[in-house]
This record gives structure tokens, C-alpha cells and sequence, in this order.
């Protein structure tokens, strides 16, 4: 069955805004092959949307607003007091956590990004296919934030394949209770994924419930967000190799001093 012209528009969009096939494999429901297929016949399209939307997006424009990254063991050791002083430094999501197993490089990236004045939040990339998996991992990852402060909140990342064949429903109810499980323990949590996952596998309730913190690479995301990841392959001083660049829109550190969150 042939994509109808609004369909064609999307996955050019998407694979302009250079979002990883898989992701769209998963969110669409075409094989790789479609995909590959499809991204060449419309590969002039592609091009120009690419170019477009990289026009769209000047990082001069939102002067205002706060630039970090997000980081995980994949960045190995980086040295933060370089990282500060970057245009991106001003604050810092670090992976705790995958499933239940603690980020190899959590800990030492707490300490020496709090150290080097680099306000931080963190993220469990979670696994959960159940909401009974879900509770398990934010009970784990409550242990790895206790006698922590994140002036940024807590983030749940939620992108596994397997967990789109389950669902939009089945999904917002595993970011339900993770997100339940770590707001009653005293923090300010968000969720994160690509848009796409974000518009189709969220639910109007869980949307509105909770921040969205949102992978649009090249362009703004069209729904609502308090933390714009908007490139994969970002340079920052301190970090060898490429690193996720973010901003957020919101004074997440004055939320959390004021309403005594995330170990304030």
C-alpha cells in the first residue's frame, strides 16, 4: 500500500530532521527496506527540507535560554571545568542509568560536574515493558539519587522499538508509574523521546501531566517542551567526540529551590 501525500510529507520531515531510522521505523511501522527505498526516490526532497530547516533553526535567536548537553558512559571521562566555560555549559543531563543497571560513569559525573559548578538533572533510559518494571526501575533509580541535588529535573527516556508495538495506552501507563513513583519521592521529573514517539505514544493526559524534554534534531518541536534536544553530534570543549546539545525553556533551578524538589 502506497503512503498517502501527508505520510510522504512526514517521513521526508523525519528523515530530514536526520532522526535515526530506526526511531522511524519503529514509530511508522514500514520495514528498513521501505525506508532506504523511500529515502532514496525522494532524496532531492529530503535535501531541500534539510536545508529549509536548517535555515529555520538559529540557536542566536533563544539567547534567553539555558544550553547544556546530555551525557552518559559513552563520553568517558570529560573534563568539566572546560565544559563550564562552553557555550553549552550551563547545565548537564547525566545518565543514572539503563534498565536497572547505574551508568558506569553516574557517579563520578555527579560529583565533578557539581564540583565544576555545572548545574545537573539526570535520566534512566528505562527498558520497562510493563508498568510493574516500570515502578522497579525508578525504585532503583531513587536509590542512585538519594544524597544528590539536581537543580534539573529527573527524566525518563523511553524510546526501546518494543516499547512502541506495545501501544499508546500501554505506554503512557509505564511513564505513569515511573514518573508517579519518582514525583512521590520528592522530584521534579520529565519525560523524554523523539518527537514523533512523543505525539503519537503519549497520551493527551500524560502530555499534560508531565514536561516533555524532546529530540527535534534541526528544527523547533511543534508540541509543548521544557527542554529542546536539538543535535546528536554537537562539539563541546572538555568532551572527546560528539555529544547531545539541548536548551531548556523553563528556570528549572529556581522551581526546585523554591518548591524544595530533587533534594533541595
Amino acid at each position: 500500500m502506497e503512503p498517502s501525500d501527508e505520510k510522504i510529507r512526514e517521513l521526508i520531515n523525519a528523515l530530514a530532521r536526520d532522526t535515526r531510522t530506526d526511531n522511524i521505523i519503529a514509530a511508522e511501522g514500514y520495514t528498513r527496506e521501505f525506508i532506504e527505498d523511500f529515502a532514496m526516490q525522494y532524496a532531492k526532497e529530503i535535501c531541500d527540507e534539510r536545508r529549509r530547516i536548517n535555515e529555520d533553526f538559529q540557536p542566536e535567536r533563544e539567547r534567553e535560554r539555558r544550553y547544556g548537553i546530555d551525557v552518559s558512559s559513552w563520553q568517558g571521562v570529560i573534563e568539566w571545568n572546560r565544559v563550564k566555560q562552553s557555550q553549552n555549559g550551563g547545565f548537564a543531563m547525566l545518565r543514572a542509568a539503563y534498565g536497572n543497571e547505574e551508568d558506569s560513569r553516574f557517579e563520578q559525573n555527579y560529583q565533578e560536574a557539581t564540583r565544576a559548578d555545572v548545574p545537573v538533572g539526570a535520566y534512566l533510559y528505562t527498558l520497562a515493558l510493563t508498568p510493574a518494571q516500570a515502578r522497579e526501575e525508578a525504585d532503583r533509580l531513587i536509590e542512585l539519587l538519594k544524597g544528590k541535588r539536581f537543580p534539573y529535573p529527573i527524566a525518563l527516556d523511553i524510546e526501546e522499538r518494543a516499547q512502541v508495538n506495545l501501544g499508546r495506552e500501554r505506554v503512557s501507563e509505564i511513564i505513569d508509574a515511573f514518573c508517579s513513583r519518582i514525583e512521590n519521592a520528592g522530584y521534579y521529573v520529565m519525560v523524554y523521546s523523539y518527537e514523533n514517539f512523543l505525539a503519537t505514544f503519549l497520551t493527551d493526559e500524560i502530555k499534560e501531566k508531565y514536561d516533555l524534554w524532546v529530540a527535534d534534531i534541526g528544527g523547533t518541536p511543534t508540541i509543548s517542551y521544557g527542554i529542546h534536544q536539538y543535535s546528536f553530534r554537537g562539539t563541546v570543549d572538555g568532551i572527546r567526540g560528539n555529544v547531545d546539545l539541548d536548551y531548556a525553556v523553563k528556570d528549572y533551578p529556581t522551581i526546585m529551590r523554591d518548591n524544595r524538589l530533587n533534594g533541595f
